[in-house]
């Protein structure tokens, strides 16, 4: 232990500071510390940073002279520094003296002497554990009051700058990078960076100041364990310079701070300081706590505000989309049981079912019912992607990748991230596609388009198909081993052909809602066209039915819907002359032609078979592509 009461206090010890008088960053302060040089500039390694678009990178810097006055050197600038008035190349600082760069004008001001410190710097393992009884962590206040106890007025200072950014800014990201930002510079960090818990409870890296910073840093499993696991704000101080860290992560760093953000008592993440040179001190240590419990509360105050946002959002788009599951025959129940079930898990969920069934809407309900209720979603209909644009849509572009990629685009996984993304009709995913996908779902950080800095998101995948994957498999049109992790958990949804017991529940649920939206309360069915309803097939599934009712409702002359206002093409038969499943399909193959005017992939999709399938029975029963006889014109041709 080593005690400071007996050193002598001479001017470099006092607590020289600049203050910003004019320009971009009013007001903003400075602390010069003696020993380092202090660089002015608008680089991001300025410890003087400003904004000013007339400063050089490196525009000029400031250290202290043997006899601890302080000395202002140009740095070769492009426009020249200023002292009162007078371009100068040095010129030794006095209380008071005005510097002026580009449009920025700092003052320089000489405080009173620092009380000498009568405490006692400990040099122990993980020299601070900040544990006290009230909640788990030394509070905001205790921090606060170390820092007034030794008159630290500029940090108190950066402290109310601080919080006020934070309150400006609901953009989570923005008000993150920009505290950061701050705090680096308030405590002269080589690097300073933010890290969020995953589902498992693991610290992963989210934002790092500076940039390249994310090539030197990698967190010490010592310093995780302890603020995970113990919520514990941890200074290194002497034992880096010792040698004494076991893990080594830290060996490129002389000290390192990490101070946990909580929410109810539990890390949600932490903020991690780290120096390649020379030590922090006991005020940056005690700031950095306070700005982390700032800067936790901001981040769950931003992150709460958008999630009430989005609710808002989607509120209001509301419309004739439905997030209930309506039925109460075996089939659905069975399906909302698994819906529970695999809702608390974490694995990919494939959805399959026929066009018209609700994938989507199983795929709201297990949002719903999961730990990411109040996180974003996002739906995506890979289908009506162009395969030229499928990896930029999806996993983001940088400014310049492609032609008319104007600027950074975030894809829908990072758009999502945080939350569930829903992958509909994902059998038409390109193979580079597939190839990310899988990544991602392995844990693994992606590049944008065109990009060099990789993106890691955390983001649950629910996918939808209507088409059987394992025909795509066998025509190498889709990954084995995705398809594999994509069925992790996977819900059929059933045809409403086999819900007979939920139609008329299904009639009466849209035919309702349809007579308010169209303002026709008192609309009511025949029983004939409720019994037509009732008896037929429903190829098209709810959607169908969907669709019938609300024309209907439009198309009624009076105050009752008839058989012929509802829009059903196909007569019902009362018996089945065959079960055959051949003479089944050699009818149904031909009328789906017909309603699909010959287009096979369209045909393919009424059916709810793939290509190749439709092209094998159209094989099998001597077809061509209308549907009829391919010996009956000397039509030969093969699909």
């Amino acid at each position: 232990m080593q005690t400071l009461a007996n050193l002598q206090t001479s001017r470099a010890d006092m607590p020289s500071y600049l203050v910003v008088t004019h320009g971009i960053d009013l007001d903003r302060r400075y602390v010069l510390e003696p020993a380092a040089e202090m660089k002015i500039g608008r680089g991001l390694g300025c410890q003087v940073a400003i904004s000013d678009p007339l400063s050089s990178r490196i525009h000029a810097s400031l250290s202290a002279d043997k006899d601890g006055r302080w000395v202002l050197t140009d740095a070769g600038s492009r426009n020249g520094t200023l002292v009162n008035g007078s371009k100068v190349d040095h010129a030794t600082m006095f209380h008071g003296c005005k510097i002026r760069i580009g449009n920025t004008e700092l003052q320089y001001n000489d405080s009173e002497p620092r009380a000498q410190e009568d405490q006692t710097i400990e040099t122990i393992n993980l020299a601070h554990s900040m544990l006290d009884d009230q909640n788990g962590l030394k509070t905001g206040r205790a921090a606060i009051a170390s820092l007034r106890d030794r008159k630290r007025s500029e940090e108190i200072y950066d402290l109310y700058q601080l919080t006020h950014q934070c309150l400006i800014t609901d953009d989570t990201d923005a008000m993150i990078e920009k505290s950061l930002t701050q705090l680096r510079t308030c405590t002269n960090a080589s690097i300073v960076g933010f890290s969020a818990t995953d589902d498992f409870g693991d610290l992963r890296p989210f934002y790092i100041n500076p940039p390249d910073g994310a090539q030197r840093l990698k967190l010490s499993q010592k310093l995780t364990d302890m603020v995970v696991k113990q919520a514990t704000a941890i200074w290194t101080k002497n034992e880096l310079r010792r040698g004494n860290n076991e893990d080594g992560a830290l060996k490129k760093f002389s000290d390192a701070i990490c101070i946990p953000l909580l929410e109810d008592k539990e890390p949600f993440g932490a903020i991690h300081l780290y120096r390649e040179t020379e030590q922090f001190a006991s005020h940056h240590f005690d700031f950095a706590i306070s700005a982390g419990n700032i800067i936790g509360a901001a981040i769950l105050r931003s992150r709460r505000t958008q999630s009430l946002k989005q609710a808002s959002v989607r509120l209001k788009q509301k419309h004739a989309d439905f997030d209930e599951l309506i039925g109460d025959s075996k089939p659905m129940q069975t399906l909302k049981e698994r819906i529970v079930r695999v809702a608390k898990a974490n694995g990919t969920v494939l959805i399959r079912g026929e066009s018209g069934v609700g994938k989507e809407l199983v795929a709201r309900a297990i949002h719903k019912a999961g730990n990411r209720a109040t996180a974003p979603k996002l739906t995506v209909n890979c289908a009506a992607i162009p395969s030229e644009l499928m990896e930029s849509q999806l996993f983001g572009h940088v400014r310049g990748s492609f032609t008319g990629a104007d600027k950074d685009h975030a894809g829908f996984f990072k758009q999502a991230d945080g939350g569930t993304l829903f992958l509909d009709e994902v059998g038409e995913l390109t193979l580079g596609g597939q190839a990310k996908l899988l990544r991602i779902l392995e844990g693994h950080p992606f590049l944008p388009v065109g990009g060099t800095k990789e993106v890691q998101v955390n983001v649950r995948v629910l996918c939808a198909t209507n088409r059987d994957l394992r025909d795509f498999v066998r025509e190498k049109r889709f990954r084995e081993d995705l398809f594999y992790r994509l069925s992790t958990f996977e819900l059929q949804i059933p045809p409403l052909r086999d819900r007979n017991k939920d139609i008329e529940q299904l009639i009466d649920y849209f035919l309702e809602h349809f007579r308010v939206e169209h303002g026709r309360p008192n609309l009511q069915l025949t029983d004939s066209a409720r019994k037509r309803l009732l008896q037929y097939r429903w190829p098209g599934n709810v959607r169908q039915l969907r669709n019938v009712i609300d024309s209907a409702v439009v198309l009624a002359v009076g105050d009752q819907i008839e058989n012929n206002d509802l829009a059903l093409h196909e007569p019902m038969s009362d018996r089945l002359d065959t079960l055959r499943i051949e003479d089944w399909e050699k009818r149904l193959i031909p009328e789906a032609l017909k309603r699909a005017d010959g287009k096979i992939p369209d045909a393919a999709e009424l059916l709810g078979v793939s290509r190749a399938t439709l092209y094998r029975k159209l094989d099998a029963y001597g077809l061509n592509k209308d549907g009829e006889r391919a010996d009956a014109d000397g039509d030969d041709e093969q699909y």
